[in-house]
């Protein structure tokens, strides 16, 4: 019993070790996107800030693009669960506005999310994984949005929650990029609005207003 146990455990020191080095490095470039923006990002502040020698940095990531997507995926895991988190769960409006409010205060992570996902069009590209896994966890948790505004009579009961939680997505990006290149919009009106418009919240309060009884119709 006592020999497995310490097999177990030394199996284990090397994988324990590998993975908190790469957890050092991300963070390393999470540091430096944050003060300087992901384009300045280079291997060697890389491997100063983490403690590590650079050919470790390109061992673990073989290219820039690798890094700049472990930056993202620790911003995110920071966030406690992704870009949508704060949206799943909830049927009130005012947070739907509060969490896009707050996406600006860390604009170069939205800089970085928006380039990256360009890039993960390409075939093969490294953000490829990334989004193809944020996007399923982002639909399935606006989905679970509309759905519970479905239950409480806000949200049109025909409408596919998965097909619009879709297009939320897509909504949310397009106006993050919009932001970025011109801010003067705000954009957590923008997407409140967005979501009334595609849960045809309108119709709901309309067929609400003309089956009241007081409205004598």
């Amino acid at each position: 019993m006592t020999s497995d146990t310490s097999t177990t455990s030394r199996a284990r020191g090397p994988y324990a070790r590998t993975a908190e080095r790469r957890r050092a490095i991300a963070r390393a470039v999470l540091e430096i996107v944050l003060e300087k923006g992901h384009g300045n990002v280079t291997t060697a502040e890389v491997a100063r800030r983490s403690g590590s020698r650079e050919a470790t940095v390109l061992y673990h990531y073989p290219t820039k693009d690798h890094l700049l997507v472990a930056a993202l995926q620790s911003a995110e895991d920071e966030d406690s669960g992704g870009r949508t988190e704060d949206v799943s769960g909830t049927l009130e409006m005012e947070d739907l506005r509060a969490f896009a409010r707050a996406a600006p205060r860390r604009e170069a992570i939205m800089r970085l999310y928006t380039a990256l996902a360009g890039n993960a069009t390409i075939p093969g590209h490294p953000a490829q994984d990334y989004f193809t896994d944020h996007y399923r966890q982002s639909i399935t948790r606006f989905a679970r949005l509309v759905e519970q505004r479905q239950d409480a009579g806000l949200a049109h009961p025909g409408l596919d929650a998965v097909r619009v939680a879709r297009q939320i997505v897509a909504v949310w990006d397009g106006l993050q990029a919009q932001w970025l290149v011109t801010p003067d919009f705000d954009l957590g009106d923008e997407l409140v609005t967005a979501v009334r418009r595609l849960t045809a919240e309108n119709w709901m309060e309309t067929r609400r207003a003309l089956l009241d009884p007081a409205a004598g119709l």
